[in-house]
């Protein structure tokens, strides 16, 4: 009977110690999919207002008039502020190229819009010695090109 006793409290042991360790391993990998989540909504919020912006600024009809719905439209899609910041426009590399109206004849006119944001990794995690932007944070940068939809034709 003692025995049986002993036994039972050796298992209820080796349970506790098993549940822990397991536990552990589970919160880790929790915090590495909060991580790799907030990442992913960082990066698919930069790239939708990269593509919306370079849209826009396709419809203007000058350097400036382009810019401004660049900035519109990046504006239109808020980060949350702290995680993740709202995309701008990155005016110095922004191109508006119409070649005055007259285009080469193996080109079109475009437009060139790059956009930016900053995620902050809720708890970065070191894996492998592999640290996740510095201090947290990782910077996102998009560009796409579109060609001008509204250019004047000269006949």
């Amino acid at each position: 009977m003692l025995s049986v006793r002993k036994n039972r409290r050796s298992c209820r042991a080796h349970n506790l110690i098993e549940l822990g360790a397991i536990a552990v391993l589970l919160v880790v990998v929790a915090v590495f999919c909060a991580d790799i989540s907030v990442l992913l909504i960082g990066l698919s919020l930069n790239e939708r207002a990269c593509r919306d912006a370079a849209r826009a600024a396709a419809q203007g009809d000058s350097y400036t008039a382009s810019l401004k719905l660049a900035q519109a439209a990046a504006a239109a899609h808020a980060g949350d502020g702290y995680f993740v910041t709202s995309p701008t426009v990155d005016v110095a590399s922004f191109i508006y190229q119409d070649y005055a109206g007259n285009p080469p004849p193996m080109g079109s006119p475009y437009v060139q819009v790059a956009t930016a944001n900053i995620v902050r990794v809720p708890a970065p995690v070191l894996f492998f010695n592999v640290r996740v932007g510095t201090g947290g944070l990782m910077t996102f940068r998009t560009s796409y090109v579109f060609p001008i939809v509204k250019t004047q034709l000269y006949l």
